[in-house]
């Protein structure tokens, strides 16, 4: 993979992994992510740095390197104060300015292939000035190679070791350990010196770091490392290859606290249980309720004997007192009110305490179950995820109850006709009564009176007419009322499952938006983070 393309996949994991990760680690990342495109941007040219502690003689290794004695040199106590840059062609002045080198200096290449070579001489790591220690953290972190300068007597000093080397072992491919001073050694000495060196190293992690003995004073070792900068010069890999090992230490880092979590949906029982909970939240049993009883209330008004009828008007219809039922807006209204929030209200009881209990409850219990293994940072997440929503639930819960279409408002065409019938069977009584009066009133005055058909066997009991009239329509009317208040009740039962499940649907879309489908959001970055560090660390 080219550094282009492992800087685009470390940023795109920062982005997905952002306030989910250490923030130490976040912002050791964004640095990187930060200086990487500005150092390609600056140019090809190999920044080399010369490091060590007072006394090593790493001012006068630079000053051999260069041919010049542009370094002070002072055997006991720090004399290079600020970092000073030797550059072997034209200053590249972009770069310089990116690693903030205010001391610069143009010399002629000692040796064919450090044109393209800038080689800076850096405070000793271990002076006494917090200013100077500073500086050399600083660009250590910058530089594309070290040269990491040691001397016979503190070679071994644990401060280099402990504090540069060893945490550099990621970097091991941009180090090179120069053991300065060789000449005050004798052959077997300076053997003896660098096996020990390498054991060191080799414990520090910093396996193949080369190894190369120098002298100052007499030249020894100076043009094997004059080679080998020129090799890295020549090449114009040494920035990419920094890149790529502050690349892989990040995502290594990245990779260490995101671990591999295996992700999961949620369950079918948990999301079968939130929605529950939810539905007990939304007062969806008190919808339901009050649907069967609007049922009843309107069949009742439609199908009922009209004469005491009446009574029932008496009473509110539950759904109404909810202010519910009239659906969902259509056509072009519905996303202007969306959009404005101009659904009304429901007159829903508030939701008590126990049933916001069990809303946490729930919410718990999703979290729990998808943050399952997951580290920390993004538990955190999935956390925030599904309970940001808690407080805005009810209002969305509710705009949904009041949206959902209950389909109650519709009137069966079997309760006109019952109606129908209903008035036939009065109009049956008063025409009977009428009769049966009219009758009274002729035999008062002495008049004849209309006949009334009597019905029924001869010599036997016979009914008038206006009798049957009278007293069937009354007992049918009865009957009448009792089979429609059966039809109407099982018409009731059926109108509540219908608003359950519409409601439940309605509570369905509500948690799949607000609370399943953020946490699964968190999952999914997740697993997008995951495949793009599997493919920076493999």
């Amino acid at each position: 993979m080219q550094i282009a393309e492992q800087l685009g996949a470390l940023t795109q994991v920062l982005d997905l992994a952002q306030g989910r990760v250490p923030a130490e680690a976040e912002g050791r990342t964004r640095a990187i992510l930060t200086h990487a495109p500005r150092r390609l941007a600056a140019g090809a040219q190999t920044i080399v740095a010369i490091a060590g502690a007072t006394g090593s003689g790493k001012s006068s290794l630079f000053n051999a390197l260069t041919g010049t004695r542009l370094a002070e040199q002072g055997p006991r106590r720090p004399t290079t104060s600020l970092t000073m840059a030797a550059s072997f062609s034209a200053s590249n002045t972009k770069l310089l300015d990116l690693l903030e080198v205010q001391r610069r200096h143009e010399v002629a290449a000692p040796a064919e292939g450090m044109q393209d070579l800038i080689l800076l001489d850096l405070p000793d790591h271990d002076s006494t000035a917090t200013a100077h220690r500073m500086e050399v953290d600083r660009l250590v972190a910058l530089v594309d190679q070290f040269i990491w300068v040691l001397d016979p007597q503190k070679y071994a000093d644990a401060a280099i070791h402990k504090f540069y080397l060893r945490p550099l072992a990621q970097h091991r491919e941009v180090i090179t350990v120069v053991l300065n001073q060789a000449d005050k050694l004798s052959p077997e000495d300076l053997a003896r010196c660098l096996a020990h060196i390498r054991v060191l190293l080799d414990d520090g992690g910093l396996h193949d770091v080369p190894i190369l003995a120098t002298s100052a004073v007499t030249g020894m070792g100076i043009e094997d490392l004059r080679r080998r900068l020129a090799t890295l010069a020549t090449g114009k890999r040494a920035a990419t290859t920094r890149l790529q090992a502050d690349v892989a230490v990040a995502a290594r880092e990245l990779d260490q606290t995101m671990g591999r979590a295996a992700t999961h949906t949620a369950s079918d029982e948990t999301v079968r249980r939130l929605n529950a909970q939810l539905s007990a939240a939304a007062g969806v049993p008190t919808v339901v309720d009050a649907v069967r009883g609007s049922v009843n209330h309107r069949g009742h008004l439609a199908t009922g004997w009209p004469l005491v009828k009446w009574l029932s008007r008496l009473k509110p219809d539950p759904l109404k007192r909810l202010r519910l039922g009239g659906g969902k807006p259509s056509g072009a209204e519905a996303p202007q009110l969306e959009a404005s929030g101009s659904f009304s209200r429901s007159s829903l009881p508030a939701r008590s305490s126990a049933a916001s209990s069990h809303l946490s409850t729930g919410l718990r219990g999703l979290a729990n179950e998808l943050s399952d293994g997951m580290p920390a940072g993004w538990r955190d997440a999935i956390f925030r995820a599904v309970h940001t929503s808690e407080a805005t639930l009810p209002d969305q819960l509710d705009r949904a109850i009041v949206a959902t279409d209950l389909k109650v408002d519709r009137t069966p065409v079997w309760w006109q006709i019952i109606r129908a019938l209903q008035w036939v069977l009065i109009v049956a009584v008063v025409a009977g009564a009428l009769w049966l009066t009219l009758n009274v009133l002729l035999s008062y005055f002495g008049l004849p009176k209309v006949d009334i058909y009597p019905v029924g066997p001869e010599g036997g009991l016979q009914v008038p007419v206006p009798t049957i009239m009278i007293i069937g329509g009354v007992l049918l009317g009865i009957v009448l009322s009792a089979v429609s208040g059966l039809m109407i009740r099982a018409s009731a039962n059926s109108a509540a499952r219908r608003a359950q499940k519409a409601l439940n649907k309605a509570v369905a879309e509500v948690s799949l938006d607000h609370v399943l489908a953020p946490a699964e959001a968190e999952l999914k970055r997740y697993s997008q983070a995951r495949e793009l560090l599997d493919r920076l660390v493999k």
